[in-house]
């Protein structure tokens, strides 16, 4: 399946010939702007979701690009399905808590369908400002967790060398223990290139690479201090967001290393609404003569809603025009002594 991203090689192919093309891909740095997140109510996504001790040895590249990733494996045995959905603030009864935001993240996992939100909002010319939280399923006893000031999770814009800071206090509680927590992030956009997804194809992103600091400091009996760090690999996709995203386990003793061979969770995005499939080159095209006829046939694309054929005069630099829509895998028109090339597309 290929994408609207995707520059494809289409197939040239004249009457009585065959023509060849080469297609180079531009390796150019891909900018990201906050007005490329999904925000618009109805806007969603759906990923693969792994976590307990995923291998990604080999996945994450190194700084620098332009460069390739490779998350476009199938789904592992290990992975489930989380759907987002960008819902109105006072989905989930909630909005009361967070009465700037003007969108939520809702997270559902598709095996229980367990739900969690996320509240935001975008300010121009700044970022996304993140506002809090509502998780039941991780703590039930404290559910809401409301930051004392937003955060620009995300500014505006970002770009390849980039880096932030950000700092939120919020409070949490368990095991009858009151907590203060101090979150800080420090992020770098450090590699860009192509990111290949399941589903989908070839994408242009950034990665960001941010380093995560939880200090708990225990309110109630005035001891059970203690600090988590975590290390936070995203890659950033126009139309789509935080495309893929790799999580480090935990740890007391400092920063994980930025070479991760394990993380604690993965997530693959392989569906999303901001992501406009095009059509792209059927499989197996073939030209004849057959009784007056210039008869074209291709291979049946069972994923494929309809077909499209085009035509020029030359093989390049010519201006394409569509002369027919099949819904099977073959056309003809009446043969003439001119010269034409043809190209036919599947659409999703």
């Amino acid at each position: 399946m290929r994408n609207s991203f995707e520059s494809p090689l289409w197939g040239l192919l004249p009457l009585l010939a065959l023509s060849a093309a080469c297609f180079s891909p531009l390796k150019a740095q891909v900018g990201f702007s906050v007005t490329n997140l999904p925000s618009q109510l109805g806007d969603y996504h759906r990923a693969y979701v792994a976590s307990d001790g995923v291998s990604v040895s080999g996945l994450l590249g190194t700084p620098g690009g332009p460069q390739r990733w490779d998350f476009s494996q199938a789904q592992g045995s290990n992975e489930g399905i989380q759907r987002l959905d960008v819902v109105a603030p006072t989905d989930g009864g909630y909005s009361g808590s967070f009465p700037q935001a003007t969108y939520a993240e809702r997270l559902t996992a598709e095996s229980d369908g367990s739900r969690s939100w996320s509240y935001y909002h975008v300010v121009t010319n700044q970022g996304r400002a993140y506002y809090g939280f509502v998780d039941a399923n991780s703590n039930p006893d404290m559910p809401v967790k409301v930051f004392a000031s937003p955060t620009i999770d995300l500014p505006e814009p970002i770009q390849f060398g980039q880096t932030w800071k950000r700092a939120v206090d919020y409070s949490d509680f368990a095991v009858f223990i009151t907590f203060a927590v101090h979150f800080t992030a420090q992020a770098s956009v450090d590699a860009y290139g192509t990111l290949a997804l399941p589903g989908i194809g070839d994408v242009p992103a950034l990665r960001v690479n941010e380093v995560h600091e939880y200090d708990y400091i225990g309110m109630t009996l005035g001891y059970l201090n203690y600090t988590n760090y975590f290390r936070d690999y995203y890659w950033l996709v126009p139309g789509i967001g935080k495309a893929v995203e790799v999580i480090s386990n935990a740890s007391s003793a400092g920063p994980p290393p930025a070479r991760l061979t394990s993380a604690g969770t993965m997530s693959r995005i392989f569906e999303a609404s901001g992501v406009q499939l095009a059509a792209y080159p059927v499989t197996g095209l073939r030209i004849r003569r057959q009784n007056g006829q210039a008869v074209l046939d291709w291979q049946a694309d069972t994923n494929a809603t309809g077909y499209e054929v085009h035509a020029s005069p030359q093989p390049s630099g010519a201006a394409w025009h569509s002369v027919a829509a099949p819904t099977t895998n073959t056309w003809s028109e009446p043969a003439t002594n001119t010269q034409r090339f043809f190209q036919v597309l599947a659409h999703p």
